[in-house]
C-alpha cells in the first residue's frame, strides 16, 4: 500500500556519503567594562559603610535656663537717700543801721531839685532815621515810614565837610518823650537803628 509517512521518511534521509554536523553553540563573551564596574561598586558600598561608623551621634542642646526677666513697664525702685539736716548759716548782724542812725549829714551847701513844669520847656525832640548822599534815596526812606504810620517825616539837606549835601531823614518834632519813644521803636521793628537829639525851639 502506498505510506506517505514512509516516503516523507525516505525523502528526508541523508544522502550517502554526506555527513551531517550539528552545530555548535557559541559562548557568549561578558563585556570587560563589567569586569572594572563590579569591583567598584563593592569597595563604595564598604566605604560608604565605614564613614558611617565614624559619624558621631548629635549631641541634644541643653536646656534653656529661665531667668527672672522685669518687665519693662514696671518702674525700677529709686531709693531715696535719707534727707540730712540742714544746717542754718548764721546770720551775719550788720551794725550800719545803727551808724547811719547816729550819724548826721550836712546838706545845707545842696540845693533842692526842681522839676520842669510841663510845657514851659525850650525844647522839641527828634528822630533821625537815615542819611543819604542822594536825594532819591531820602524820597524813598521817607515815603516807606509814612506808609507805615510815621508821618512825622522830613528830608533836611545839610552841607557836611568838604561841602558836599547830605540829605537827612527826620522825625518829629516831638514835645514828649513819650511820642518819641513810640516812633523809635517803630523803627527799630522796620530794623532801622535812629538815634535822637534835641531841637531849641524857635521863639
Amino acid at each position: 500500500m502506498f505510506n506517505p509517512v514512509q516516503i516523507a521518511a525516505k525523502g528526508s534521509r541523508p544522502r550517502k556519503g554526506a555527513t551531517r554536523r550539528a552545530p555548535t553553540p557559541q559562548k557568549r563573551k561578558t563585556a570587560w567594562w563589567l569586569w572594572l564596574l563590579v569591583p567598584a561598586i563593592l569597595i563604595a558600598f564598604i566605604y560608604g559603610l565605614t564613614q558611617l561608623n565614624q559619624v558621631a551621634p548629635k549631641t541634644k542642646p541643653k536646656p534653656v535656663e529661665k531667668t527672672n526677666v522685669v518687665p519693662k513697664s514696671q518702674p525700677k525702685e529709686i531709693k531715696v537717700a535719707p534727707k540730712e539736716a540742714k544746717v542754718t548759716p548764721k546770720k551775719d548782724t550788720f551794725e550800719f543801721y545803727q551808724i547811719l542812725q547816729d550819724s548826721e549829714v550836712d546838706t545845707s551847701h545842696v540845693d533842692a531839685y526842681q522839676s520842669t513844669p510841663r510845657g514851659e520847656q525850650d525844647f522839641y525832640y527828634m528822630l533821625q532815621a537815615a542819611s543819604f548822599r542822594n536825594p532819591e534815596d531820602a524820597d524813598r526812606m521817607r515815603a516807606k515810614l509814612i506808609i507805615s504810620g510815621l508821618v512825622e517825616t522830613n528830608v533836611r539837606k545839610t552841607i557836611g565837610k568838604g561841602d558836599l549835601p547830605w540829605y537827612r531823614v527826620t522825625l518829629g518834632p516831638y514835645e514828649s518823650r513819650s511820642k518819641m519813644n513810640r516812633a523809635e521803636d517803630k523803627l527799630v521793628s522796620m530794623e532801622i537803628s535812629p538815634y535822637s537829639y534835641k531841637v531849641k525851639k524857635e521863639q
